[in-house]
């Protein structure tokens, strides 16, 4: 009695413990694979790197304060101007200072430089963007994948145990002596090949959990489900729409505008330069004389560089780069419109294949019933039965990886437009800064400093 109750007492533990693990969807799945991978939080140290850098430059607009002295033995030798007891004696000299500098105007190069950095904030934080909807996809993908062996594992077991019960009736037959044995090697011949072809799916299904783990970050939990996203009506709203939302293409015009501010910057040098001084110093035994000295100074300071060879070179150096910058907008442009036809096809052409394959299986699923009937009524062969069950399991195992194709076609058509991320709830402003710094900077300049960075949850 008492084993049995001990019995009793781990089932219920067990029953306890070993609760049914939820499902995971592929919004649960890419959430985590957006949230946890390596890739994007180096991408995300980037970008926080690039916001403090842009962050420094507001040194340019405060002062300079810096402080200066010197001690040591010094002989001066002037005796025009020194008395005959301080001429050319060496005394201990010491001299202890403090220097302000504020730079009042430079051309605007100080604010050049923070749209140059604002602007280059703002291509990474598009790069960071981009490399969520890339990431996004890759989870998407695997999911998918994962999925999909599954399904097609579960088509290879009712084929091996489709086979299996043909051959207990046909040795039922040869045993009846109604089929002859060569029809029971061939049944074995069949089912071996399908025990074969399960073990080649459940090979691959291991490898796509393994890519899963590493795209995820996880292994799959529970069961896993298939969904559609919404697409748009046509292949013009869907291209306008994927170069107009395009974070590669809004990182090659911030890219834009950096080059171009970089250029304002460098040629801002030709400018005048007027900075404000101040300084006080002490000191004893200072310029040969002896004795303590004090000296106070406020005034302006000012330089302009009036000729430099090599400017005319500097400035068409810059024209090229602005061109090279346009040049490469024009090109990602180029690739969104041809990943988002590309994308476009793809799903139209998965979609009616999958049609096809659905129809054709309806069909081979029929033929296999109407066979085995005239199998069992002698009207047809093993090797006719056998003939229609290889074609139903052929159109299923492709109709399985078509409806996969159709699903991830129409993921691809969201990233194309960069809408993946924010399609499984994780925005823009879970991943990264929100962009626009430049703008903000050339509005009005110190607000681009008024930033907070933080870590992604």
């Amino acid at each position: 009695m008492r084993k049995i109750a001990l019995a009793f007492c781990a089932a219920v533990l067990i029953c306890g413990v070993a609760a049914p693990v939820a499902a995971e969807s592929l919004r649960d799945a890419v959430r985590h694979a957006l949230t946890t991978s390596p890739a994007i939080k180096a991408r995300s140290a980037e970008m926080r790197a690039t916001a403090f850098e842009l962050m420094q430059r507001r040194a340019d607009f405060e002062p300079t304060v810096d402080v200066f002295g010197d001690i040591g033995r010094q002989s001066v030798d002037d005796p025009g101007s020194l008395a005959v007891t301080d001429n050319d004696i060496w005394k201990t000299r010491r001299q202890l200072g403090l220097r302000a500098s504020l730079v009042l105007f430079d051309g605007f190069r100080r604010a050049n430089r923070v749209y140059a950095e604002a602007a280059r904030l703002d291509a990474s934080i598009f790069d960071l963007l981009d490399a969520s909807e890339t990431m996004a996809l890759n989870a998407t993908e695997a999911y998918i994948d994962v999925y999909r062996h599954q399904a097609l594992l579960a088509v290879a077991e009712r084929n091996l145990a489709k086979h299996i019960q043909i051959g207990r009736q046909v040795s039922d037959l040869v045993e009846a002596g109604r089929l002859p044995v060569s029809d029971e090697l061939t049944i074995d011949d069949r089912i071996g090949a399908a025990r074969l072809a399960k073990l080649d799916i459940q090979r691959a299904l291991r490898d796509a959990v393994i890519r899963y783990e590493r795209v995820i970050g996880r292994l799959p939990q529970g069961a896993m489900s298939l969904t559609r996203p919404k697409i748009p009506g046509s292949l013009h709203d869907l291209t306008a729409v994927a170069v107009a939302n395009s974070y590669r293409v809004q990182s090659a015009q911030a890219r834009i505008d950096q080059v171009r501010a970089q250029g304002d910057a460098t040629l801002a040098a030709r400018s005048p330069r007027v900075t404000l001084d101040a300084g006080v110093s002490a000191g004893d035994n200072r310029n040969g004389s002896f004795g303590n000295r004090r000296d106070e100074f406020v005034g302006l300071s000012f330089n302009w560089t009036l000729y430099q060879g090599g400017r005319v070179a500097e400035a068409n150096a810059l024209a090229q780069r602005s061109y090279a910058a346009s040049f490469d907008r024009d090109t990602a442009a180029r690739d969104v419109r041809e990943l988002a036809g590309r994308a476009w096809n793809s799903l139209h052409s998965n979609m009616e294949r999958n049609a096809q394959l659905h129809r054709q299986l309806a069909v081979n699923r029929a033929l296999v019933d109407v066979y085995g009937e005239e199998f069992e009524a002698a009207k047809r062969t093993l090797l006719d039965l056998l003939e229609v069950e290889r074609a139903r399991f052929n159109v299923e195992f492709e109709h399985v990886s078509s409806e996969a194709a159709v699903a991830f076609s129409g993921y691809r058509v969201l990233a194309a437009q960069s809408r993946l991320a924010a399609h499984f709830d994780v925005p823009a402003s879970q991943i990264a800064l929100e962009p626009g710094f430049e703008g903000k900077a050339r509005s009005r300049t110190n607000s681009v400093f008024n930033i907070a960075i933080e870590p992604l949850e």
